[in-house]
């Protein structure tokens, strides 16, 4: 028999090499799975309790707050609130109108006929093409505007699918075509 002669010898013939073993692998898996179950778990339940916050209002804060809330849940009706009149035949494809009037946001008639919220209280809306340069331009009247003059121009370039941000002279829309009409009827 041969005798080991050196400590390290000795230790390397005690060992025997570990294998790793397939459920080793299994329990691994199983095991990151349920951290990210739990995880999932514990954001889901803080988002439903935070989802489900709630105010309480007193005095004239609740005063304020209902009749703002019951205003602009206030279903207004086409021909009987307001008129709308496309002018567009031969000029302009309505779609295109319907683009700009989205784009620059003037195309929500609630708003625009609740007083209550910013940008409300339109009189009416007049929109008109400049085919030279594929702008769309709308003048908008707020109710009491005089002389014809409206309180705000937006342009809508059609080709850049943006609004014009510098100033819109009369070039824009002086004897250019009137395709879109819009008119509030609950202050006549």
């Amino acid at each position: 028999m041969d005798i080991l002669t050196t400590r390290y010898e000795r230790k390397n013939m005690s060992e025997k090499p570990k294998k790793f073993e397939k459920k080793n692998v299994l329990y691994l898996v199983i095991a990151g799975l349920a951290v990210i179950i739990i995880t999932l778990l514990l954001f889901l339940m803080t988002r439903s309790n935070n989802s489900g916050a709630t105010t309480v209002e007193t005095g004239a804060t609740a005063q304020v707050s209902s009749s703002a809330s019951s205003s602009s849940t206030k279903k207004y009706v086409e021909g009987k609130d307001y008129t709308v009149k496309y002018s567009n035949d031969g000029i302009i494809d309505k779609s295109s109108i319907d683009e700009a009037m989205s784009a620059t946001g003037v195309n929500n008639y609630t708003d625009d006929l609740d007083t209550s919220s910013k940008g409300g209280n339109l009189a009416k809306i007049e929109v008109f093409y400049n085919k030279s340069k594929n702008v769309i331009v709308q003048k908008l009247y707020e109710n009491g505007y005089k002389n014809n003059e409206p309180t705000m121009i937006n342009a809508y370039d059609l080709t850049k699918k943006d609004m014009i941000r510098s100033n819109i002279g009369k070039l824009y829309y002086n004897n250019m075509p009137l395709v879109y009409t819009w008119t509030n009827n609950t202050n006549k």
